[in-house]
């Protein structure tokens, strides 16, 4: 018992100032998100009220979870009696009550599940705690039940969501397996995420359910696969033993940022945490934390390299993006290299871009660049892959079936329209309206009439 006191008075002073920055950071943050739910401030999002420093809510949600396990930690684990500081614990307790008038209103069931994780594993580390259940093993099972409830609660509420990451980590599997050690590099990983998609829906059709939610994704929304599918199951394994050693060095030792490293490790699991640099600068907060407890008495060793660590981010935040190559200004050029007429010129920009994203839109002005150029053939081609990449999508069928019709194929036009029809178009999209309209126009056995 002495030598824990001794541990805990020894660090109190450093955990003290980084609970107090990090409460802070999560009372600003709120703030910030009910001034937004307010209308005082614009959110990141047209179609979110509530996105704090994020351009989604869902992230947002991650972020105020995370920060909130760091200042429940604090409050149940350094009591004042223990060295806990006093203004230290009032302020984490404000900062996590306030948490609970914001994070709901980010609907990150992410979030709530990396918070819940957390403050679960803070509860079954209090003696006290696991002798009651111990003595009364009926909890167990409520808890059991009521942790079961609200994970089926949470898909129901959003099963779309749902069905769309279950896809998105399939394919993800697919790409792992097929590289398994070699991986397919750190900047293949959206073209190799398109090929894949394209490959899994033309091996045969798939259910109705899979196809709606089939998309384009930006993010991997599974840190853990993103790295693996990037770097192989060298990198996969990496990844889980940092991230179970960093949380199992700072729970043992009693230190608060434990808890939110393992919110943030179990968020990590459904989103993508590590393209942001607000989680890429608590992730080596912790990760320091960490360090310091293996080095004991020289624990500045480690938070020197988290100051280069900070320093980097910052260096590469703040240039990164005027030498990164951003595949929309790539789709931008080239699409107006085609509107332009200079097809020639537009398919190495297009072509480069296709690299770097799993946007089928490349592939269909692709296609239309090839067609003008008296392709056909490399034009269906494109028009063929970027149906396949996003098979929900009307267009690349829409380009295939007046390709055809300009070739005087009306049998595989007519095909193509009985495919089209198969999609469903919901009608509050303009534009799949239109599109819809277009195609049954086209009809070679019986066009509808064009509107005026």
């Amino acid at each position: 018992m002495k030598k824990e006191s001794a541990l805990q008075k020894s660090g109190s002073y450093s955990n003290d100032a980084l609970v107090g920055l990090l409460s802070l950071w999560l009372l600003f943050e709120n703030g910030y998100g009910l001034l937004q739910v307010l209308g005082i401030v614009t959110s990141g999002h047209a179609f979110f009220p509530l996105t704090g420093h994020f351009s989604n809510p869902g992230p947002f949600g991650g972020f105020i979870a995370m920060l909130m396990a760091v200042s429940a930690a604090y409050v149940f684990l350094y009591p004042e009696d223990s060295g806990g500081n006093k203004w230290v614990r009032i302020l984490a307790l404000i900062a996590f009550a306030v948490g609970f008038l914001v994070l709901p209103a980010s609907m990150s069931r992410a979030g709530w599940m990396g918070l819940g994780v957390a403050l679960l594993f803070l509860a079954l580390n209090n003696r006290t705690v696991r002798v009651l259940l111990n003595k009364k093993l009926w909890l167990w099972v409520v808890a059991c039940v009521v942790g079961l409830i609200l994970v089926v609660g949470g898909i129901s509420l959003k099963k779309d969501s749902a069905l769309g990451r279950l896809h998105i980590w399939r394919i993800e599997t697919r790409i792992l397996v097929k590289h398994l050690f070699s991986g397919v590099g750190p900047d293949h990983f959206a073209t190799a995420y398109g090929q894949e998609q394209a490959l899994f829906f033309s091996e045969k059709e798939r259910p109705a359910d899979i196809v709606r939610v089939a998309g384009c994704p930006e993010y991997a929304f599974n840190e853990y696969l993103k790295i693996g599918v990037m770097f192989g199951v060298g990198g996969l394994l990496l990844a889980i033993s940092t991230a179970i050693a960093v949380c199992w060095t700072l729970i043992r030792r009693r230190h608060p940022l434990g808890y939110g490293a393992l919110a943030l490790a179990v968020f990590a699991l459904f989103s993508y945490p590590f393209s942001l640099w607000q989680f890429q600068l608590c992730g080596g907060l912790f990760l320091t934390a960490a360090v310091c407890e293996w080095l004991g008495k020289k624990q500045w060793i480690g938070y020197s390299l988290f100051a280069l660590i900070a320093g980097f981010l910052f260096l590469v935040h703040k240039n990164g993006k005027g030498s990164t190559i951003d595949y929309r200004d790539l789709y931008r050029d080239g699409h107006y290299l085609f509107e332009a007429g200079l097809y020639d010129e537009a398919i190495p920009v297009l072509e480069q871009g296709a690299d770097l994203s799993c946007d089928p839109m490349f592939h269909n002005i692709l296609g239309r660049c090839h067609e003008a150029l008296g392709n056909p053939e490399e034009a269906e081609k494109e028009y063929l892959l970027s149906h396949f990449m996003v098979p929900g999508r009307l267009y690349p069928l829409v380009l295939l079936q007046e390709l055809y019709l300009s070739q005087e194929d009306t049998l595989r036009a007519r095909e193509m329209l009985m495919e089209i029809r198969k999609i469903p178009v919901n009608e509050k999209n303009r534009n799949m309206v239109l599109l819809r309209e277009r195609a049954e126009r086209h009809d070679p056995v019986n066009p509808i009439p064009e509107m005026h």
